[in-house]
């Protein structure tokens, strides 16, 4: 007989199966598609599972990354259980239907599946489960989607064709017709209007514009708009501040000093001057990435590789400069990997990529690329400039070369008389300076004092604070009654020296002279200087303070430094010794302010003549030389003389000094410069940092791409950035093609393709359409690179062109639009949301280009920098109007609005900015000083340019429509016309009942006889109200 217990189980059985029934029911249905593990299944395993159940980690004993152990199970039974998916532990857990486990993952380990995803997996399982042998995580990564070549695949052929018209509305149709989704009607041709300027210049159509569109009834009608727009200047400002996004662009350094980067603007120019001339991509990026190692690289294409100046700088007192360049360089490949690769390499900095087939020995060799870079600014003088600074230069170069032809002349034809005519008087009572011969020269603190083969001593190596110079001599000479000191420039110096300091100079605090007898049996006892002259002394640096022992001052040159000078000093008696004499002299340069301002080279000469002593006299070689017959001299001492007297000769030096005061007068260029980079001459070993320390450096590595993608071979070749450059696009590389459309898409639809824009890895999403994906990459190549032609394929078909109006019956289907069978309505970018405002009210000044701008901000808001840096000067004029793209950015205060509403902070490459909604964005396009002014210009403007017409009323229709055309694009329908009406009449009664109310809100704005301000001031309320719409600020 049944048994109770038997009853009982039978009973549990029952109930269980009632319950996976009842479960079954309540999960999402599996689609109905064939589905693939690895394009499907395994991005969703390895975003949501792996971190707890991979190789690393196996939570409850299971793993899912590698086959064998996911169909095996964990300590909960089997997961997978091929055929059926209601059975599977799997779909049971990431369902939530299990109360005992919860949802997996759990809360605060991972986002929960979303109902999509539980259908492929359950699609997957009740397929088969089918899991190639292949597909485990180390083969996956090397078999990744976008690892692939780059098909180019035949658009489909949906059933409407009609609505078709180019292959991306074939690709996206079709996935709608699969789905059973229809596309949407296309959009009112004002929304058409204001989408495309928005997406493709940033700014919206004036009323003129808008009036001019909806009249032209000709069938491509939308096409001829959609290339007068991709022709507009404003089109280059729009693109390029989504790539200063990429590039980190930002006008200071970063850090605690966060100095201002006065020529930055320099490389924002270019790139706004290159995407209007529809640079092709190809070469955009090369000339970013390599554009100074180009051959014969023209001067925009050395400004174009001030993209590697981006990164953050630090200034900081006792920065470490390696460690400053380690942390550029590794910025340099982590964005460089980023814009063009779509690859995450910076996690493969301090240890091999946990996800992507990327090593930390391959990190390296990526980062080798830009190992050899240094930075150097350049003139940049921009193209109006250059022609000015051409014609001038030309004018300046051709009367130099007249001014140096009469030196040559001179040279030619008289110096040889000039010198005979010299010779014949200089002889008599000359004055020697006699050069001597030291044989002792010593440095106090270690620098090295060099002969120089004329008398003269050079230092280098180390340059203390201050320093000593001793020099010892035996003089044979029976008589000594001056000492003379030149002090002389020398190309090894900062600026020819003569001193040793960063701006040329030095100070002499005291020249001292110490005497004994030759043999060295006598104590040296000081020597008394009477007298002290020279040919130049700096102001309050005269040369008599270096015989007056106070070290406070001494003689310097200042600003007479890269010349050769001369200090005379007479002794107050004459030193007599029959038997000649051992002379000290010290220089001592102990400048209690230190700097380092010590001599760089020197020479000392003494004189047996009478007193006073001139500065200038003749060597002792060269009064020798002349005391012979010219037919008895030597022909080296001929080519002495000769070469003494070229120094002397006035009539020489006077057509020198003209020549060199000429020169001076040169033309400068405009003093534009730009931040750009060289490659190093001596290249540097890039090495392994293990686990990122540049301080712990491993195995030495040469540039070279990732084994996971086609290209360079190890070979004798050394590669450098052009070729890496080069390699992003050659034919067979996947990932260049891809990652870029795949990003454009982003900006125009509000996301990717590929949603992850930033990672095509293996952590990344899978396409939405991969096949369309593809194609446009394909295509892209195809057409050159062309990112205007890109944009024109996009913005020309039926799926950009739809309408963005919510459906209702999409929510359940495709609730986040990935199948576009809508467009996608979103706010604007913050640069655009000041640009919109300003436009609007006709504030807007649109010159292109130049240097950025400090428009209005909050009071003391950039005293909260750490340092306290950054002054705001607010621009003025027009400057204070310029496009947010031109905005100052500051990066330790950026301007307040614009990250009110989410413009990135530029310390890394941004991809795709974040996007919020707060009450602060409202009280921002609310209160904010510079809103307020564009609401009131708004005003303004309506008044201003739409005069009277018949009634009053009549008047405030006409003004009302005016307003939504500029603020909207668009005219109100007759509901929202009465709103504005009604608003305007109960503001206009309320405030002519207030005077001081109205003259507060119309500020400084100009009344004219025929408007009351009350009217005005009721205008400027309706403006600031249409401006704080949400439509005001969205891209419909």
């Amino acid at each position: 007989m049944r048994s109770a217990s038997t009853i009982a189980i039978a009973f549990v059985f029952l109930k269980f199966s009632s319950l996976m029934a009842d479960d079954a029911k309540s999960l999402p249905p599996a689609v109905e598609r064939q589905v693939d593990f690895v394009a499907d299944v395994q991005p969703i395993l390895r975003k949501t599972c792996y971190s707890c159940h991979g190789a690393e980690e196996q939570e409850a004993g299971l793993r899912l990354d590698v086959k064998a152990r996911a169909l095996e199970g964990g300590d909960g039974g089997k997961s997978i259980v091929p055929g059926d998916s209601a059975k599977s532990r799997l779909i049971t857990l990431v369902a939530g239907l299990d109360e005992d486990t919860g949802i997996m993952p759990p809360e605060g380990e991972g986002t929960p599946l979303t109902p999509e995803q539980i259908a492929l997996l359950r699609a997957w399982i009740d397929q088969g489960a089918n899991w190639p042998e292949d597909a485990d995580v180390a083969a996956a990564e090397s078999t990744h989607w976008s690892f692939q070549p780059i098909a180019n695949p035949t658009p489909p052929t949906p059933k409407e064709i009609k609505w078709v018209k180019n292959p991306i509305d074939a690709f996206i149709l079709n996935r709608l017709e699969a789905k059973g989704i229809r596309p949407s009607e296309e959009a009112s041709r004002e929304t058409l209007l204001r989408r495309v300027y928005l997406d493709l210049l940033g700014l919206p159509p004036s009323p003129l514009e808008l009036d001019s569109y909806l009249r032209d009834s000709r069938p491509d009608a939308y096409d001829r708009m959609v290339e007068r727009v991709l022709a507009s200047p404003h089109y280059g400002e729009r693109w390029g501040r989504h790539w200063l996004d990429l590039a980190r662009y930002a006008d200071s350094d970063g850090y605690e000093k966060d100095r201002a980067r006065p020529h930055a603007w320099r490389y924002r120019n270019w790139v706004i001057d290159a995407l209007n001339a529809d640079l092709s991509y190809e070469q955009f990026s090369i000339e970013q990435i390599a554009g100074d190692m180009l051959s014969e690289a023209t001067l925009d294409q050395k400004v174009a590789s001030g993209f590697h100046r981006n990164t953050l700088h630090n200034t900081e007192g006792g920065t470490d400069q390696e460690e400053d360049r380690v942390k550029k360089t590794v910025d340099r490949t982590n964005t460089v990997g980023a814009i063009w690769l779509g690859l995450t390499v910076g996690c493969a900095q301090c240890h091999s990529h946990k996800y992507d087939p990327l090593t930390q020995r391959e990190y390296y060799q990526l980062y080798a690329f830009f190992n050899d870079i240094n930075e150097t600014d350049i003139d940049a003088p921009l193209p109006m400039d250059q022609e000015r600074f051409r014609l001038a230069k030309a004018a300046h170069d051709a009367e130099h070369a007249k001014l140096t032809a009469a030196v040559n002349d001179y040279e030619t034809n008289q110096l040889a008389k000039a010198q005979a005519a010299w010779e014949a008087v200089v002889v008599k009572d000359a004055v020697v300076w006699q050069t001597i011969e030291p044989t002792s020269v010593t440095s106090k603190h270690g620098a090295t004092l060099q002969p120089q083969g004329d008398g003269s001593w050079l230092a280098t190596g180390k340059n203390e604070v201050s320093d000593v110079y001793t020099v010892e001599t035996n003089i044979r000479e029976q008589r000594v009654t001056a000492i003379r000191l030149e002090v002389l420039p020398d190309k090894s110096l900062v600026k020819d020296g003569p001193g040793r300091a960063d701006n040329g100079n030095f100070v002499l605090t005291t020249f001292s002279l110490l005497a004994s007898s030759s043999n060295g049996d006598e104590t040296p006892t000081p020597v008394e200087l009477a007298n002290a002259k020279a040919d130049f002394s700096q102001n309050d640096w005269q040369v008599e303070k270096a015989v007056n022992d106070d070290p406070v001052d001494g003689w310097a040159v200042s600003p007479e430094v890269g010349k050769r000078h001369v200090a005379v000093f007479e002794l107050k008696e004459a030193i007599q010794s029959a038997a000649g004499v051992k002379l000290t002299f010290l220089l001592d340069q102990t400048y209690n302010r230190g700097n380092s301002h010590n001599i760089g080279r020197f020479r000392l000469s003494y004189s047996s003549g009478q007193l006073p002593a001139p500065l200038e006299g003749l060597p002792a070689d060269i009064a020798s030389a002349l005391a012979k017959r010219s037919e008895e001299r030597t022909d080296d001492q001929v080519k002495r003389i000769a070469k003494y007297f070229r120094s002397v000769d006035p009539e020489l030096a006077r057509l020198n000094q003209i020549v060199t005061d000429h020169a001076k007068q040169a033309p400068a260029s405009s003093g534009v410069k730009a931040q750009t980079v060289v490659q190093v001459s001596e290249p540097r070993q890039a090495k392994i940092h293990i686990r990122g320390d540049f301080l712990n450096p491993g195995e030495p590595v040469v540039a070279l791409t990732p084994a996971v993608l086609p290209g360079m071979e190890v070979d004798e070749v050394k590669y450098g950035r052009l070729d890496f450059a080069r390699w992003l696009f050659a034919e067979d590389n996947p990932l260049t093609a891809r990652v870029t459309v795949n990003r454009t898409w982003q900006r125009i639809f509000g996301r990717g393709i590929v949603n992850s824009v930033d990672d095509f890895g293996t952590q990344g999403e899978t396409p939405s359409h991969p096949e369309l994906l593809d194609w446009l990459a394909s295509e892209f190549r195809r057409q050159g690179w062309s990112l205007k032609q890109l944009h024109r394929l996009i913005v020309n078909s039926s799926t950009y062109r739809q309408s963005s109006a919510f459906r209702s019956e999409l929510v359940e289907i495709d609730p986040e639009n990935i199948l576009l069978a809508r467009q996608q309505r979103r706010r604007v970018e913050a640069e655009t949301i000041r640009d919109l405002a300003l436009a609007a009210s006709g504030l807007l000044d649109s010159r292109l280009g130049g240097p950025s701008v400090r428009p209005p901000q909050p009071a003391e808001y950039s005293s909260l920098t750490y340092a306290n840096s950054a002054k705001w000067q607010v621009s003025k004029g027009g400057d204070a109007y310029r496009r947010g793209l031109y905005t100052f950015f500051q990066r330790t205060s950026p301007y307040p609005m614009l990250m009110t509403f989410d413009s990135p902070d530029s310390t890394e490459c941004c991809a795709q900015r974040s996007l919020s909604n707060t009450p602060l964005q409202a009280l921002t396009l609310w209160n904010d000083p510079a809103f307020y002014e564009c609401a009131q210009a708004l005003g303004s403007r309506v008044v201003a340019e739409v005069p009277p017409v018949g009634d009053s009323l009549a008047t405030t229709r006409q003004r009302a429509k005016y307003a939504f055309a500029l603020c909207l694009s668009r005219f109100p329908s007759e509901e929202e016309l009465l709103d504005v009406i009604r608003l305007f009449e109960d503001q206009r009664s309320r405030l002519s009942n207030d005077s001081e109310a109205a003259k507060l809100i119309i500020g400084k704005q100009v009344l004219t006889e025929q408007t009351a301000p009350a009217e005005l001031a009721a205008w400027i309320i309706v403006g600031r109200t249409l401006i704080n719409l949400d439509e005001f600020i969205t891209r419909e």
